[in-house]
Parts: structure tokens; sequence; C-alpha cells
């Protein structure tokens, strides 16, 4: 019996699952269901729902791992489906009044009139902390209605024990708690707070999915590892996934990204993946996708996801209407108003069709055009307006076009034109919305005018063939372009297990480097391997289990391990030079450091020949230990400029062993050094690029 891998995606139409087969990446199965928004049990109902119905149709005994992607954590921050956050701020003399201010965050904005509101209390660690003390406080803040708590203490990247004292009481009163230290190991005491207080806002939450899509593995007998997709292209385990859910941040997007370099192998493309409610636009450029540091309405926080534009228009968007002409397409979509597409009605329901003006939610304004006729109540979309069009006919999102047709008969008697003016100008309406956002992208980013969209989603080939059309770009259509993304995750993820018996916890060290050496060898990228072990005293059982996943490059999935001389070509095609133009700076067990000949352009090469770092730096070197670290703080003195009450760092990058260290939310220099001297800790050779 051949293994399978299960792939589940949750959009804001439809959550989707799928079983793949990873040798052959041929899909064996596949399931939607409605995303459950409005469950008692929110979108995680869906999930369950998804896997049940998918198990239907495949033998659970050949699941070998079921993978997610989820936009809860972004979802519930845009919609502001967040309680109030405790923040437990934590600071010793002489530096009690500097960490007091920087852990009282207030009011954190999270989308336009969405907002987190959080209470502070500030405790003097001097000494030690007062059990008492710390009770009452944590007590005042349940009493504030606060919901979750954040813990933020200053210099815990360097001593975490206080912070994680606080987050156990917080546990023995019932708060999910998050300190700061978990999210990040760089300095920047705010930063930290922010990142904390929204990732706390999500804890509870993500507890309750957790939870019951581990019932439905349990009630289908499916004996499957668990993983979630992180945004940044990376997978946690579900124990990870319960303590830091923030970093599923635009995991959504980072599906799609993944499916089009393991499955497509595109190398240059615009990523467009339009579903129901909204749409999502990220970039690949050489082979690789682009990726940020989020930012929470201006404010920044420690979490890396796929650089990508969410937008309020997909196929499901509803249009407004004025007086005499069509104001807009969307934000509100039909599943989120509860509405059926006209163009999946029979015809039959769509007799006598008249056209009414409607809020679909509470606070929506009265202006969204609904169809009433025998049937019933009817969205119309821009999925139907495309049906009318006739241009839906071989997509995912065909319809009827002659139920279609009868209900754009009203719209288009409203606004005094034909039946096909009426459905171009809605399909239009969302069309342009998404391509200003991929405008925007490609001018932001530099894209040349020839590089594709590539159209995923299950409204993709209709909305996106539209987009290239106004933008004059080619477009790439896929198989299966509804269900990629769960593709994507299936086959990008990557779990070992290994456990030894008879053995003390002294050697925890040792079993950990071999899992993730075997994660490796299973094809995980070294940069995104976590390690979590666990010892069972009296058993004598030592475990450990690492996750990761494949290189977000083009071919990384199945690609094999390769020589030197293939390792040098793709550090030469990266950089766009030839091989005779670089030299070997420094390598490890992980990575090969190439530096382009009399200047600082710099390529980081693993065992697959994938590229987790280029740059155009200002300065690049190797070395080991102190000499290291003095060399460091001579580049930063160097090439750190002063602004008045300002520093402005160069961003600093980090290769150390396996890990690929971003300190570019780093504020003062002796943050770098702090944090370059806790990475260097037993890990010899190691490089710095100073980027431009």
């Amino acid at each position: 019996m051949s293994k399978l891998r299960v792939g589940i995606d949750v959009g804001g139409t439809f959550t989707k699952a799928v079983a793949v087969c990873p040798a052959t990446r041929e899909l064996r199965a596949h399931a939607a269901v409605p995303t459950t928004h409005t469950h008692e049990h929110g979108v995680a109902q869906g999930v369950a729902d998804a896997l049940r119905s998918l198990l239907e149709r495949v033998d659970g005994r050949s699941i070998e791992l079921v993978a997610f992607s989820t936009t809860q954590a972004m979802n519930a921050l845009l919609e502001g489906d967040v309680g109030r956050v405790g923040v437990v701020g934590l600071g010793e003399a002489p530096h009690l009044r500097p960490a007091r201010k920087r852990t009282r965050v207030g009011s954190i904005g999270l989308a336009p009139d969405r907002k987190l509101e959080t209470s502070h209390v500030f405790l003097d660690a001097t000494g030690g902390l007062d059990r008492e003390t710390l009770d009452r406080a944590l007590l005042g803040l349940v009493r504030e209605g606060c919901r979750a708590v954040a813990v933020s203490a200053a210099f815990a990247v360097d001593d975490p024990d206080t912070e994680r004292a606080v987050s156990e009481c917080a546990a023995a009163h019932g708060l999910p708690a998050c300190a700061g230290h978990e999210l990040s190991g760089a300095y920047g005491l705010e930063t930290r707070t922010i990142s904390a207080a929204v990732n706390a806002s999500i804890l509870p939450v993500v507890e309750r999915t957790t939870a019951l899509v581990a019932s439905a593995l349990a009630e289908a007998g499916l004996d499957a590892a668990l993983l979630v997709l992180r945004g940044d292209g990376g997978a946690m385990s579900v124990d990870e996934f319960r303590r830091r859910p923030s970093f599923t941040i635009g995991s959504g997007p980072a599906a799609g990204v993944s499916a089009a370099l393991h499955q497509l192998e595109i190398r240059d493309g615009i990523v467009v993946e339009c579903g129901g409610t909204s749409s999502n636009v990220s970039v690949i450029r050489n082979g690789r996708p682009l990726l940020r540091t989020l930012r929470v309405m201006g404010r920044p926080t420690c979490v890396r996801s796929i650089d990508s534009w969410v937008v309020a228009a997909a196929g499901g968007s509803m249009p407004r209407v004025g007086r005499r002409k069509l104001e807009d397409v969307g934000p509100r979509s039909a599943h989120l108003a509860g509405l059926p597409y006209a163009c999946f009605a029979a015809p039959d329901e769509l007799a006598g069709a008249e056209l009414e003006l409607r809020a679909p939610r509470d606070g929506d304004p009265a202006d969204y055009a609904v169809v009433r006729a025998a049937g019933g109540l009817f969205a119309l979309t821009a999925t139907c307006a495309a049906n009318a069009l006739g241009l839906a006919e071989d997509a995912y999102s065909a319809g009827s076009r002659e139920a279609a047709r009868l209900a754009f008969a009203p719209l288009a008697e409203r606004l005094r034109c034909s039946v096909d003016e009426a459905a171009r100008r809605v399909l239009d309406g969302a069309a342009r919305r998404i391509a200003d956002s991929v405008a925007e992208a490609a001018k932001h980013h530099e894209i040349r005018d020839d590089v594709p969209l590539v159209a995923l989603g299950g409204s993709g080939d209709v909305l996106v063939g539209r987009v290239g059309e106004l933008l004059g770009r080619p477009v790439v259509r896929t198989q299966h372009p509804e269900v990629l993304s769960s593709i994507g995750a299936a086959l990008s993820l990557v779990r070992v297990e290994l456990a030894r018996n008879g053995v003390s916890a002294l050697d925890v060290p040792a079993l950990a480097a071999d899992a993730e050496a075997a994660c490796i060898d299973a094809g995980a990228a070294p940069s995104s391997i976590t390690v979590e072990t666990t010892y069972d005293e009296a058993d004598r059982v030592l475990r450990a289990v690492a996750t990761g996943a494949a290189a977000l490059e083009t071919g990384a999935v199945g690609a094999p391990q390769v020589d030197d001389r293939r390792k040098l070509e793709a550090a030469a095609e990266a950089l766009e030079l030839a091989p005779v133009d670089l030299t070997l700076l420094a390598s490890n067990d992980f990575y090969r450091v190439f530096s382009e000949n009399g200047s600082g352009r710099v390529a980081v090469v693993d065992a697959r020949a994938a590229i987790p770092v280029t740059e155009n730096a200002r300065s690049v070197f190797a070395g080991e230990g102190d000499a290291f670290l003095e060399r460091l703080r001579t580049e930063l003195g160097a090439h750190t400029r002063e602004l008045g009450v300002a520093t402005m760092l160069p961003r600093v990058v980090l290769i150390c062993g396996s890990r690929i260290l971003d300190l570019s939310d780093a504020r003062w220099p002796e943050d770098v050094l702090t944090a370059a001297e806790r990475a260097l800790d037993g890990r010899g050779t190691a490089v710095a690029v100073l980027a431009r």
C-alpha cells in the first residue's frame, strides 16, 4: 500500500482537503466543504468535516502525515475576533523606567476599525518575583476581562526564566500565555511585547482548533503526524502551533507559492490565488518567493511570512449599486453573507428575478445587489458574471449560464445596459481590484512586464485571466487550481521521529542532532527545521521529533543532494554571474557561502543547491569565536548611521550551523553582538552578511 499525505487548506469560502502520493505527486482524492465561520467551533469544524469527507474516499491506514495551512490567525486579526490581552511587563533595576515604558503598548491596531485592546501591569523583578504580588496582578487582569496574557521582560532573550515563571503562573489561573522570548531571540523589547500580545490574542481560538482537529484524527483512527504550515513556508508541530499561532500568518499564501514552486516549477511569476472571499498576490523571483517581516498597522513584529497582498475581491464578491451605476464590487462575499450564488442554481429557480439592495451583515452598507426569485434569495457575484458571459465553461467555477443571465437581467435594467455589459462591469470591478494589487507588487519588486501570472484558486481561471488582459501579462493555468494550495502543503512538509532506549537526558543534544540530520536527508531545508525532545525517565526512553519543510525554491521537493560543482553553479545562477567570478568564502555541514570576487554580493547554498540567502552586501566575512565577534563589532561601527535621535543599523544576516538568523529588527549594535554570541556557541565557523 503506497503511503499518502493529506493537505488541508482553510480558505475564506471553502476548506479543501486532498490526498496525494508524495512519490508520484498524484492527486488520489479531494474533498471540499464550506468554511465554517459561524459555527460554534469556528473554522476548525470545517477542517474536521473536510478530513472526514476525504476519509470516505481513501484508506486511512495509508496516510502518513496530515498537513494544514490556515488563515485562522490572519482572519482573527483582520476581523478583530480577539479578546483583551493582559500584558505583564517585567524589569530589574536600574532599567525599570524604560522597561515599563516599552511594555506599555496600549491599543494595537489590527486593521481599519479593528483593535486589540491590552491591559498593562508592570512588576519589579529585581531580586526575584513575589508570588503573592504576581497572583494579585494576574487576578486583576482577569477582572478587567483579559482572556490571555503576554509576558515581556527586559533582557529575557538572555535569561527567560522570569518570563517562564509568569507564564506558568498564568496557566494556573486558566489564562493562556505567550512569552516574548518564545517568538524571537532578538532584542527590541517593544517589538517583542507587541508580538507576544498579538500571539496571545489568538491562543484561545487556536486551542479550540487543535483540539477539534486532533479529535477528528482520533475518531478516524488515524495514526498520522499532524503538521501546520508556517507563513514563511516552514513547518510546525501542533504543540508549537498552540504556542506560536501567529507564525501561521501568511500560511495561506505560502501554500499557494509552495504549489507554484514545487508542482509547476515556476522560476519567475506573480502567484494570484483567487478564492471566494479574498485573493492573495505573491511574487516568485529567480525560483524563490520574497519574504517580509510582518507589520501590524505599521508596527513591527517578530513574525516572518511570504510577502503577499491580500485583496478583498474574489469569485464570491458581491456588487454594490448606486442610483444608476455600479459603485463597487466587494468587499463582502456571498459566503460571508450566507447566500447561494445565482449561477449555481437551476434556471427555473431564477424565474421572476427581481433586484433588491440590502446589507448582507450588520454594519454593512445597504447597497449590495441580490436577486429575489422563485427559488429564494441569491447573490450576484463575480463568478456569476463570468458564467453569464460564457467565460467559465471549462473552469472549476462553471455553473449555469442561463441562470446567471436571468439573475443579471434585473441589474442590467437598473444600470440601463445589456446583460452582457452589466456582467462585464461586475467581473471587471473585482478584476481591477486584484489588478491594482498585482501592479503594486510588480512595481514594488521591479518585476518585468513579461513575467506571467499564475492562476490558482477556485475562481482563478476566470478572474486571473481577466486580470492578465487588463495588465497585458501572460497567464499560466494549472490542473486542479482549486486544490493546488492543499497539494502544496501536503508535499512540502517533512517530519522525522527518532527514539533511543536505555539512555539518559544527557543524550538529548546528540539525538537532536541526529533527528535534524535525518530531517535534512528526508528533504527539509536546514533553516526550516525545529527539533522537540522528550525524555521518559521511568522507561529511560528519549525521543526527538524534527519538523521542517522543503526549501521554497523551484524543484526543491524530491531534489537530490548535489556535489560541490553543482552548488557553485547554483550560486552563479542566483547571482547571474559566471562560476569563475565566485569565491568560496566559508562552508560547514549545511551550507557553502560564495561571494563575488572583489565585492560583497553573496549567495548561500544548501546541500540540494537551494539558495536561502542572496544579498548585495556592504560587507561579508567569516570567522570563529571572539575574533569573529570583534570583526562584527568593527563592521557594525563602520556601517551604522547616526540620524539625530535615531540609529540606523545595516541589515545583518548570520549563518551559524544550520541556522540563518535575520537580525534586521535589531535597534542597537549591542543587540546584534549579543545575538551573534549566543548563536556562535559551539557552532564553529560563522558568516556575517551586512546588507546594503
